[in-house]
């Protein structure tokens, strides 16, 4: 579960992110997070994985209050929690196999584990016959399904998935909304994803929060839409 408790968060500019923020989100939901350029969206993702902690309140994922947290710590809660962003972010040097792998690597995972669950990531993100290539052999979409691929290698609880379809056209763009679909339902991975597609919203419908000015303004379920005062 993530829960956040009257969370505010201001930077050293002037800039007020978000203000007195309540929010819950359940074990295996897949929700938008959606709104303006400045409404406080990456801060919010910058919150969960821990790059950033709150002025006020508690950020709560899993159970782990992520602004208490010791700096050394961050390191091994962000094991609990994939993040893909629109930019790939693939080692160039390994191939594909092997970007998934030193996911596992990291956290000293058996080799005999790692390449069962490589090969299952593979089948799940339908790459099984790119193991070999390199980034640069891949299309768009194929670098965004191996970098997904990566980030649920370690079966996080929680996949934050930031603007993830930004750099794809409408059709890839659909395909990668199936993948994290498909994960959402086999992995259980509840899903959070950051997005200005509005498109996306509308044609695969989950529940859609919706910031401005730091404030959460909406919460939009799938069918019924709930005010925020």
């Amino acid at each position: 579960m993530i829960q956040l408790e009257n969370v505010s968060k201001s930077y050293k500019n002037g800039v007020h992110a978000l203000r007195n923020i309540n929010l819950t989100i359940e074990d295996g939901e897949f929700v938008y997070i959606i709104g303006p350029t400045g409404s406080g969206k990456s801060t919010l993702i910058k919150l969960l994985d821990g790059e950033e902690i709150p002025d006020e309140g508690d950020v709560i994922v899993n159970d782990v209050n992520v602004g208490k947290l010791k700096h050394s710590k961050v390191p091994y809660y962000r094991r609990n929690i994939g993040v893909v962003f629109q930019d790939f972010r693939l080692l160039p040097a390994l191939t594909i196999f092997e970007n998934i792998s030193f996911a596992l690597e990291v956290i000293g995972m058996d080799k005999r584990d790692i390449r069962r669950r490589v090969r299952e990531v593979l089948e799940l993100v339908s790459l099984s016959d790119k193991a070999r290539a390199f980034p640069n052999q891949l299309s768009g979409g194929q670098q965004q399904r191996a970098t997904i691929g990566r980030a649920i290698a370690n079966h996080p609880k929680v996949l934050i998935a930031d603007e993830p379809t930004g750099n794809l056209d409408p059709e890839m763009s659909k395909e990668i909304m199936e993948l994290l679909e498909k994960i959402n339902t086999v992995e259980q991975t509840t899903v959070v994803m950051v997005t200005h597609d509005s498109t996306l919203v509308n044609d695969f419908k989950k529940r859609t929060i919706s910031l401005e000015e730091g404030y959460i303004v909406a919460d939009m379920m799938k069918g019924g839409y709930l005010k925020y005062d």
